[in-house]
């Protein structure tokens, strides 16, 4: 069993690109809303971890107060700051903790216990209920040194959260751009060898597409295991290309068949000739019969079956042209094939008093092709030139062997010529130079598509009221393959004899 064919439209992987795009987008808003509640909430510890930075600065304020002497009355506001402080630091404990460390808060919290413990002493209380110049004195240095403690604390703790605050808005902004940079860019990668397949293949398609209009119809190899809207579209083309195949083979037998038609006067004047031939002998032979020699009744006889011969090979040639014949490829010689299709028209040659001159070499290399689609590229291409030289004139057939491998076949004519710009488009299907209703616009087409068939190609030249030249370059047929052919000839000739 040959591989199943997997359904996947680009329908399909649209659909999907944008559900992923979407789910994208989607867990990015809440992602970032998140990461913006989260900003939030650190934004309201951050001020509040200023507060308190700003209540010690207060405390070590009025403690400078205090000691300078100002007045007593600072250790009961200092008390009251250390309160306010003990709450915050209360309602605050886990985030501390979560910023400076358990080790360091707790370092924090006892140096506030020892703070507190100096101004709530009874010293310090009867200080401050004493007068101004009785005021006790305290351990200043002591009292500086853990002030100071508690102030660095709390500036590296707000230090330390501003910190947090920055790295986090900053791990943000760069997740952001490497998350959605890295998904836009393999979306874009995934994109680019989807379209580069989509591509590629309609490529394929438009040239297979010139080529049937060129008349190759030489098939799209679709390999591919999924099934999408271009492997159904190449599909199409592969059946369709068959069937212009097919048409183009019953084209072909018809352009025989009209070509037979167009030549149809000169076919009955020779077909005329050698009828009226034998009625005439006849008709001696009844009416002086009596009176000829036995000699004479042969020599008639013998005119009766030469004139017949002559018939049957005129029919026998319109027959084998207009034959439907399955394709068979042999080796050829040029001339044998011009010979072939001269004959077919040598009525119509001499009716239009035009010269059918060839100059093929005998020993011109043997090229692989059919008969009866070769005779019908030189019938096209002499029917053309008869066309164009209504007055006579000269049809120059020439041949050479070419470096490249090829057999040039070189069909002059000195008829009207074809005009520069409708040169370019001689070979398209239904374009003609005729006038209306005087030419379909295949006869070239057909040439064209045939000789590719062969493997070759066709040049033309032409010249205003000077001529047209086409040149057929046809490939020549192997060593082995024409030594076959000659000695299937010679072998031909010596049963014959």
């Amino acid at each position: 069993m040959g591989k199943q064919r997997q359904t996947s439209t680009i329908r399909r992987k649209m659909t999907l690109l944008n559900i992923v795009v979407s789910v994208f987008i989607v867990f990015l808003v809440v992602a970032y809303t998140i990461q913006f509640f989260s900003m939030e909430k650190n934004l309201f510890i951050l001020e509040d971890f200023h507060d308190l930075f700003d209540n010690v600065l207060e405390v070590r304020r009025y403690e400078k107060n205090y000691l300078l002497g100002v007045g007593s009355e600072n250790i009961h506001t200092i008390l009251e700051y250390l309160d306010t402080i003990d709450k915050d630091i209360g309602r605050q404990e886990e985030d501390i903790i979560r910023v400076a460390g358990w080790e360091k808060f707790q370092q924090f919290r006892d140096t506030m216990k020892g703070y507190r413990e100096i101004f709530a002493s009874p010293h310090s209380v009867g200080a401050a209920n004493a007068t101004d110049d009785e005021t006790p004195a305290i351990d200043a240095v002591g009292v500086r040194n853990k002030g100071k403690e508690m102030v660095d604390f709390t500036r590296k703790l707000l230090d330390a959260k501003q910190q947090n605050i920055r790295t986090s808005l900053k791990l943000t902004i760069i997740g952001f751009i490497v998350l959605t940079g890295d998904f836009f860019f393999f979306v874009i990668i995934g994109l680019y060898f989807q379209a580069r397949s989509v591509l590629d293949r309609i490529a394929f398609v438009q040239q297979a597409t010139s080529n049937v209009l060129k008349g190759n119809f030489e098939p799209i190899s679709c390999e591919n295991v999924n099934q999408d809207e271009i492997t159904d579209l190449i599909h199409a083309f592969n059946k369709m290309a068959s069937e212009l195949e097919n048409r183009q083979e019953q084209l072909i037998q018809s352009r025989k068949l009209a070509s037979i038609g167009t030549f149809s006067s000169g076919i009955a004047h020779e077909l005329n000739n050698p009828l009226n031939n034998i009625s005439l002998s006849a008709d001696t032979l009844r009416e002086e019969y009596s009176s000829l020699s036995e000699e004479e009744i042969r020599e008639i006889i013998a005119d009766i079956i030469t004139q017949t011969d002559r018939a049957t090979e005129v029919v026998k040639n319109l027959l084998d042209f207009s034959r439907d014949q399955p394709p068979s490829t042999k080796p050829l010689h040029i001339k044998q094939i011009v010979a072939a299709t001269q004959k077919l028209i040598a009525n119509e040659l001499r009716l239009k008093a035009i010269w059918l001159e060839d100059y093929i070499p005998e020993d011109l290399p043997l090229v692989m092709g059919d008969m009866h689609k070769l005779q019908q590229v030189f019938l096209n291409l002499f029917v053309n030139s008869i066309y164009v030289m209504p007055d006579g004139g000269l049809i120059f057939i020439d041949a050479r062997e070419e470096k490249s491998g090829y057999v040039r076949v070189n069909v002059s004519d000195t008829g009207t010529g074809i005009e520069p710009e409708k040169v370019k488009h001689i070979f398209d299907p239904f374009f003609t130079t005729k006038e209306v209703g005087k030419g379909t616009g295949l006869g070239l087409s057909i040439v064209y598509g045939i000789v590719k068939k062969h493997g070759g190609y066709i040049e033309v030249k032409s010249k205003m009221n000077v001529g047209t030249m086409f040149s057929i370059y046809l490939p020549m047929a192997s060593a082995a393959q024409a030594s076959d052919q000659i000695s299937s000839r010679e072998q031909k000739n010596a049963n014959l004899s």
